[in-house]
Order: structure tokens, then sequence, then C-alpha cells
């Protein structure tokens, strides 16, 4: 089965190549921290855990002209090499919406066989080895950390049919003030709780929206904008300020169940890097 690849911006049928995608990469090489014993037979294990860079191999195809293919030579070497030794982002088409930072370091030598599709291969090295996505480096514990059921953009979203917690990343390095919306079914009483703060509506919302904007401290409804913050719990009425790192907001509300009656949580916010 052919698979393409995008490298540094460039996708690979930009030049007529393509890859073998039979092989799916899992776990990267575990780092070893070890020492022997004099004396005796073994070594010590210091149980430090890390993962090694990520290698991942491609044997490329072509179909076209191989005129074509000795025409674009320059260009491909362009393509390919790691000016200044920077990682470019690599990404595959069956996996479109995540990638690695990737360089290459072996000598690429592509061989122009006129009873074979294979060119050649080359070894991406992966430093960090886990994919990105929307931001995030997918490591083993934000996969197990992240609870978020999509992402539109700035926008993570979670369904709730029963009460529960949201749990996200902030990837920023600064603190961030999110908009918070609430849509669906909204029952009176809902609370969200992050950290010690702690926002709750005491009004009943069928089918539309709140939306909390904690930079501007503002609560709106989301049909028609109108200022509902009266209806806002004045013991519970917290503006969240989001941490840098892992986030976890718990939300508690009754009367949830399936869909029509469900609660979408969204959390919006951009990440605020310094520099």
């Amino acid at each position: 089965m052919y698979n393409c690849f995008t490298y540094g911006g460039v996708h690979s049928s930009t030049y007529g190549i393509s890859c073998n995608r039979e092989t799916h990469s899992l776990l990267p090489e575990l780092r070893k921290y070890t020492t022997e014993v004099v004396g005796k037979d073994g070594e010590i294990d210091f149980k430090i855990g890390g993962y090694g860079p990520r290698a991942i191999s491609l044997e490329l195809y072509y179909k076209g002209d191989y005129a074509n293919l000795r025409a674009s030579r320059e260009q491909i070497i362009a393509w390919l090499s790691s000016n200044k030794g920077e990682s470019k982002q690599l990404a595959f088409d069956d996996q479109p919406d995540r990638y690695y930072l990737a360089k290459i370091y072996s000598a690429i030598d592509l061989i122009n066989d006129p009873t074979s599709d294979s060119i050649g291969t080359i070894v991406f090295i992966c430093n960090p080895p886990w994919q990105y996505k929307n931001g995030i480096l997918l490591t083993p514990e934000e996969i197990v950390w992240n609870t978020i059921d999509s992402v539109d953009g700035n926008q993570y979203i979670k369904r709730f049919t029963e009460s529960g917690t949201v749990r996200l990343t902030n990837t920023g390095s600064l603190p961030v003030k999110p908009v918070i919306k609430l849509f669906g079914h909204i029952p009176s009483g809902t609370k969200l709780t992050y950290g010690a703060f702690t926002w709750q509506y005491d009004a009943e919302v069928l089918y539309d929206g709140i939306i909390i904007d904690c930079n501007n401290e503002t609560v709106t409804l989301a049909s028609d904008g109108s200022n509902i913050f009266s209806n806002v719990n004045r013991t519970y009425d917290d503006y969240f300020e989001l941490a840098s790192g892992q986030i976890e907001i718990t939300v508690t509300a009754t009367g949830l169940s399936t869909w029509p009656n469900s609660l979408d949580v969204i959390i919006q916010f951009n990440p605020i890097n310094l520099g």
C-alpha cells in the first residue's frame, strides 16, 4: 500500500514520490541507564525513565519518467536536507492532523531501476520521538491525561452525559484567561471547578448556550448576547485563569443524560509563549 508524506511543507507527490506505510511506529527505544557490577555477572538498572529518538525508515517509490526524477535532483536535495541541522515537520497522508519533528542523518541514494518502482530508502530521525497534534506533544503521559473529545482550532470540546472532569493541556509558557462555552442542557446549579476557583449558574438553560469570557469578565447568553450575570451564584462567581501545563476542570450538573440532554463544554484559548 502506497502512501505519501509532507516534509518541511513540501508534499512528496510534488516529485512523484510515494512511500510504504505498512509499519506504524508505536514506542521508540527506551533509554538504558545501567552500570556493570565489578566481580559479578550482570549490571544495575537505575530505572530512570525516558525514550531515545525515533527512527522512521521509508522505502520510496517512483512511477514517473526517470528523466523528470533526474531533472529534479537539486530540488529534492534541497527538500530533504536540514539547513543548519534544523528539524522539519514530517506528516503522513494517513494522519494529516499529526506530525513529527524530524531530519535525515544518513546519506541518500536514489536508484533508477526500470524493473522496480522502488528508488531507495530514507531514514528520518525524530526528536522528540512523539507526534504533535494541535500543538500538543503526544507523550504517553499526555495521551492518558487528555480527555478532550475533539479540537476545533483553539477550541477544546468535551461532551458530558453526567458530572465529570475535563482534562487538557495549556501548551503555552504563560497563564491564559479562556472563554468557556456551555451548550445544550444546562441544569440550574451547574458548577465548574478549577483548583480553588468555582463558577456556578443558578438558572436552567435548555438548548441554548452560556458564554463565560474570563478575560473580559462577562457572562452572556449565546443566542442573543444578553447579559445573564445576575443568574451566577454570588458565592461562586470566579473567572478562571488557566496555568501553563496540565489543566483539570470538574463539571458538576444534575439531570444530564445522552443527547439532547447532554452538556457540551468548550474551552477556548490561544496558548501564550514568551518571545
